[in-house]
């Protein structure tokens, strides 16, 4: 048997005996800014001038792909607002994006107007297709930017569990990127990211790998799985130039390993890309309380504010 091969059949034998109880986690409860992705109707947000919902920024898979806009009172005619890109978590193949504005209080009181976005699902298209939906959410941003009064110069991408390894593929990867759908190639360059929980690291055998059957579900039927698994890790694309990264993860997360989040603050470091890691003190996955969240809200705030994304108040 060929190497390629069998390290083929170690990786799927590495992702299918992931427990069950891991496959159950991989939808925690929602983080306290995300409690209203799972009410029906979420409240709208004292900081929002606008809503604008269920919009198409492409068509793939024979369906439209859909975000929402809440645009920021704040924002003045003139003056763009700062643009924060939201992906949702559920290991790529559930979940939804939340249902409203409320969902986003911490971040729309910071100035921000804030882009919803849902994506295709492992069971639709494998990938690349979530990072490609990513990558056209972006373009789609930069194409309407005087629309919606976006500042194309100050987007910030942001994703909770696998919203956050989208959030740093879609900021991380090249302009324009291989991977690109032909009409989303003018993507914007991301001004920073916020990463939460996410997994940066998806192949075996890498020291923070994410084990989950999760996985290997959404990578698909790839000749070499773990080749393909290392070109959708995100620490993979981490280099000199990146945008500027802030992570926070649960210290206890039995679900992506901190580990993950570590190495890849580390590898940022050392490559002089700006960095702030919080840890939640025995966190688990997106479930951390409102304390917590008030803190990492303060922090995002204090670094988005050193990199020149947000004033100082």
């Amino acid at each position: 048997m060929s190497m390629r091969r069998i390290h083929a059949a170690l990786f799927l034998f590495v992702l299918v005996a992931g427990s069950a109880a891991m496959l159950r986690a991989q939808t925690p409860a929602p983080a306290a800014d995300d409690a209203a992705a799972a009410a029906p109707k979420a409240k709208v947000s004292p900081y929002a001038a606008s809503e604008y919902r269920d919009i198409a920024y492409g068509h793939q898979s024979n369906q439209d792909q859909l975000l929402d806009v809440y645009t920021n009172a704040a924002s003045k005619p003139g003056a763009p607002a700062p643009v924060l890109v939201y992906f949702h978590g559920g290991a790529w193949h559930k979940g939804q994006r939340p249902g409203g504005s409320g969902s986003f209080n911490g971040f729309m009181k910071m100035g921000f107007t804030v882009v919803n976005v849902e994506y295709r699902f492992s069971q639709v298209a494998t990938a690349p297709a979530a990072v490609q939906d990513a990558r056209c959410s972006l373009a789609w941003v930069k194409a309407n930017a005087a629309k919606y009064n976006f500042d194309v110069s100050r987007v910030v991408t942001y994703g909770t569990s696998a919203g956050g390894h989208l959030a740093l593929m879609a900021a991380m990867l090249p302009i324009p990127s291989d991977l690109d759908l032909p009409g989303c190639k003018d993507v914007p360059q991301a001004a920073a990211v916020l990463d939460f929980y996410g997994p940066a690291e998806l192949a075996p055998g890498m020291a923070g790998a994410f084990k989950s059957p999760s996985v290997l579900e959404w990578i698909g039927p790839k000749a070499d799985p773990v080749a393909y698994a290392k070109l959708m890790s995100p620490i993979d694309y981490v280099r000199k130039g990146d945008p500027p990264v802030f992570i926070a993860h649960g210290g206890s997360d039995p679900v992506v390993p901190h580990a993950s989040s570590e190495r890849l603050q580390a590898a940022l470091t050392a490559v002089g890309v700006p960095t702030d890691f919080y840890t939640v003190p025995n966190g688990v996955h997106g479930q951390f309380p409102k304390d917590q969240m008030e803190i990492i809200y303060g922090r995002v705030q204090a670094f988005l504010e050193q990199q020149k994304i947000l004033q100082a108040k």
